[in-house]
């Protein structure tokens, strides 16, 4: 059987590439790196969109255990942007066009005995012949080796990837395994062994047949047989199931593959989404896989922390991976969350030429055969995003999805309206709710479906895109238009909800993100999300958050400071507040006036908002501050006190995780909030906070940070191998007399990576 070794650690890095560079075994002018990488670090913002547009080396030395001599040595590249050529001892083995796709390269006959030399031209450059380049683009695509590199020591034959094929039956679940398979030798017939286990590792199912396997790349579909009964996978519950496969020639064992599964139905109907036959509303979120920095190039549990964020502090239900195929590591998560996935090729508007059209046909096929068995997903987008029609490509492109998928739906995101409807479901970016010309609202909020489509019919429909761009809000805008983009989502999720002929809508978006000059703020920033780039909360993710059943948590987010200064006429209200509270009481002026309920306006959302609207006082009444309190079932649950003479009174720090594994590059972030007395959050006070760690562990970034609206979040990384003990990480208020704050963070080794020096 295969042995799979990880290779991130101990690359040489530098920003420039020569031809003499494949011959090169020295390491002088490299600067010695571990995976994942970014080509270059970014400031946060006001940085050159072309700083990581570059041709660059990546060189590694690599030598084969002896237990090992002999075995096949295949290398699997998780991400490389944007195009690569792969040396190996000053011999090329291959190419690859496409950042978002995994690779693989079969370097054995290019290996020597002992020492051997990795070299990679990696081009950075934005190539009109790779998606999602050739015209303006509204993201950065960073470069880099940014995901995992992984080398496997194979047998003869070596399993590429299985496909848990199945069918369902009421709870029966009928297995037909397929298996890609790369065999260096003859064909021959393989006796294929399958072992189905559920989530506490108890044996479901095991059984063996005989499969015939071709020389070179193929694929072996196995006979249907029955698991029996299995519990299906869910949004609420999402159990999940592990697959062993194993084949052996002869007795002996060539490969072993475990692949994880849930079992579940998905439709996209006209009349709605339906999963595991059960009508469900969808309510989500773009989401950009890029952080401050380090674009692309975050480790694991970071990618994991998104998917945790959008599941269980937003409360959403759906993430569209915009705009290309994202981080396994995040997918798995969605799997274990039961968040639904919109999986997405690489694009942007612009279809080039054919040699364009060739990365793309690609970027469906890796999409798909590697995102195949994740639960999460309920559908391919295989269409450029907001592309013109052009029928006898996305004809294809839905050919080669079919012919891999028939049992999930394909779309393609369109900012057209009348186009070609080819795939299954019209995904539309729905932005009518907001006019430019006058800065107000529109009365429609959503467009009917078939002014849309053009068609006589209704068809499967999803709102792909709303807000972002028309009412971009940073975490330092002032509470009204911080309100207004608040209203904004709330408007069209409560539209989303009252309308019958839609799957859902995914709004734009989750964090804000870094940008070419084409488009975002001033400083290169999409201020788009409904939080910031490091994921802290604006006013608008408390209309998200607060979707959430009661009983499961109770959420209070007030979109107020509750301050005179904040709107016209020195008044502190109007306000919003985001709350799945009964109702809420407001004291103000040293009273209470009044007892304020959820908002009519919004009224198809589980939980609207709750709209405080009549303020009793005058605008040169005493200010006494003010207090929201909120409740449930008659009792008291929640509440937010405001201080007539709010000041600064302290920073808060939390830290995602305390124990990180430093065999490989692990990382965790922190969120420092500067407070007032009340504990509330002090989003004009300008300060600075600087950071120290021991030498175990490194800030990614500057140590010394601005806040960004009262907050930042900054991320710590480990140093692989570094000493295997607690790490510290001090926490300093610049300019204050706020005490320091002092972390641990257990350092341990994770022994399910086995890594090569």
């Amino acid at each position: 059987m295969s042995k799979k070794f990880n290779l991130n650690l101990n690359w040489y890095f530098k920003p420039s590439f020569d031809m003499t560079d494949i011959n090169n075994t020295s390491v002088e002018g490299f600067e010695k790196i571990n995976l994942p990488h970014t080509v270059k670090e970014l400031s946060y913002n006001c940085f050159s969109h072309e700083e990581t547009a570059m041709v660059s080396t990546y060189m590694r030395k690599l030598t084969i255990p002896q237990e090992y001599a002999g075995r096949r040595a295949i290398l699997v590249f998780d991400g490389v942007m944007a195009r690569y050529e792969l040396y190996v001892n000053g011999q090329k083995v291959t190419e690859h066009r496409g950042g978002y796709s995994r690779s693989f390269a079969d370097i054995t006959k290019f290996l020597g005995a002992g020492e051997n030399t990795i070299v990679m031209m990696v081009d950075s450059t934005e190539n009109p012949d790779i998606p999602p380049f050739g015209h303006t683009i509204d993201y950065l695509c960073f470069g880099g080796i940014y995901r995992d590199v992984n080398l496997y020591l194979a047998q003869e034959l070596w399993i590429e990837n299985v496909l848990v094929r199945y069918d369902l039956n009421g709870n029966e679940a009928v297995l037909y395994p397929e298996i890609q398979a790369d065999n260096a030798g003859a064909p021959f017939d393989a006796e294929v062994t399958v072992e189905l286990r559920d989530q506490a590792g108890g044996l479901v199912k095991h059984y063996t047949q005989t499969v015939s396997f071709a020389a070179g790349h193929s694929s072996a579909v196995m006979e249907k047989v029955s698991a029996g009964t299995i519990t299906r996978w869910d949004m609420e519950e999402p159990c999940l199931y592990t697959v062993l496969i194993t084949v052996k020639k002869d007795a002996s064992t060539q490969d072993t593959k475990t692949v994880r599964v849930g079992f579940r139905t998905v439709e996209c109907r006209a009349d709605g989404f339906f999963l595991n036959g059960k009508k469900h509303k969808l309510m989500g979120l773009n989401r950009h896989q890029s952080y401050p920095y380090i674009g692309y190039a975050a480790p694991a549990r970071v990618q994991k922390k998104d998917a945790d964020i959008l599941k269980n502090y937003l409360h959403l239900t759906v993430v569209r991976t915009s705009h290309y195929m994202q981080a396994e590591e995040f997918l798995d998560r969605c799997d274990e969350l039961g968040l639904m996935v919109f999986s997405e090729i690489p694009g942007w508007g612009y279809i080039g030429g054919e040699e364009f059209k060739q990365v793309s046909y690609q970027d469906v096929r890796d999409m798909i055969t590697t995102q195949f068995n994740h639960p999460s997903i309920f559908i391919w987008s295989i269409r450029i995003n907001e592309s013109a029609d052009d029928d006898e490509f996305y004809t294809k492109t839905n050919e080669i999805a079919k012919s891999i998928d028939t049992t999930r739906a394909t779309t393609g995101t369109r900012c057209i309206k009348n186009s070609r409807l080819i795939e299954d479901v019209y995904t539309y970016n729905d932005f009518i709710h907001w006019t430019h010309e006058v800065k107000h609202y529109r009365e429609l909020v959503l467009c009917n479906q078939q002014a849309v489509t053009g068609l006589d019919h209704k068809v499967p429909f999803l709102v792909s895109e709303y807000c972002g761009h028309i009412y971009p809000t940073k975490p330092f805008d002032g509470e009204e238009r911080q309100l207004r983009h608040a209203q904004i989502h709330a408007r069209v999720q409560n539209a989303n909800f009252a309308r019958e002929d839609a799957l859902g809508a995914i709004g734009w978006c989750a964090f804000d993100y870094q940008t070419h000059g084409d488009y975002g703020s001033g400083d290169k920033i999409c201020y788009h999300g409904v939080m910031s780039m490091f994921r802290t909360p604006k006013y608008a993710a408390g209309v998200y958050r607060s979707q959430v059943d009661p009983e499961k948590e109770i959420v209070l987010e007030p979109c107020t400071l509750f301050a005179r200064g904040e709107n016209d006429d020195n008044k502190p209200i109007p306000f919003m507040v985001c709350t799945n509270a009964d109702y809420i009481d407001v004291e103000a002026y040293g009273r209470k006036i009044g007892r304020y309920f959820p908002s009519q306006v919004y009224s198809s959302l589980a939980h609207p908002p709750i709209m405080v609207d009549n303020d009793p006082g005058h605008w040169a009444d005493l200010w006494k501050g003010g207090t929201i309190i909120a409740y449930y079932k008659g009792k008291e649950v929640a509440r937010r006190t405001y201080s007539r003479d709010a000041h600064l009174d302290g920073l808060k720090v939390t830290v995602d995780d305390t124990a990180l594994n430093n065999t490989v590059v692990d990382s965790t972030r922190f969120v420092c909030e500067y407070q007032d007395q009340m504990g509330n959050l002090l989003p004009y006070y300008n300060g600075i906070i600087s950071v120290e760690t021991s030498d175990n562990i490194e800030v990614i970034g500057p140590k010394t940070i601005a806040v960004v609206g009262g907050r930042i979040g900054f991320w710590v990384k480990t140093k692989p191998f570094a000493r295997e003990e607690k790490a510290t990480v001090t926490i300093h208020a610049v300019n204050t007399s706020i005490p320091d704050q002092v972390f641990t963070i257990d350092l341990s080794p994770d022994t399910s990576i086995d890594v090569l020096p």
